[in-house]
């Protein structure tokens, strides 16, 4: 019986790790919100590669040119709350209920939802 040299045997363990590697990294992106927040109009984009693709795919899907980046995420979850006072508040979190204590926490109330991204991690 023939035994795999080590050098095989390695090439081998890489070749395996870089196969089960290359679908999680290739489904890993970017996601941001962005809002006028003078009118409430929003956009949302995901599964971008760079934070500024994401930002700039909200910001044209906002359709307007007073919208700003609210929030943007890679590899998770963002949201923004609408505080009473009208002000926006995002954060980001590992989960969509993460995302959403975080911003309401950063809000110092519990402001109503107004919109949530995820990034497309799997």
């Amino acid at each position: 019986m023939l035994s795999p040299s080590p050098r095989r045997f390695c090439a081998f363990v890489v070749s395996v790790v870089l196969l089960l590697a290359v679908p999680a990294a290739a489904q890993a992106s970017w996601g941001s919100i962005a809002i006028n927040p003078e009118t409430g109009k929003r956009g949302i984009a995901s599964g971008k590669g760079t934070a500024n693709a994401a930002k700039d795919a909200a910001k044209n899907r906002c359709g307007d040119p007073h919208c700003k980046s609210a929030v943007w995420v890679y590899n998770g979850w963002g949201a923004t709350v609408k505080k009473k006072s009208g002000l926006y508040v995002s954060a980001i979190g590992r989960t969509k209920a993460k995302a959403i204590a975080n911003a309401r926490d950063r809000a110092n109330e519990k402001a109503p939802l107004y919109a949530t991204v995820f990034s497309g991690y799997s």
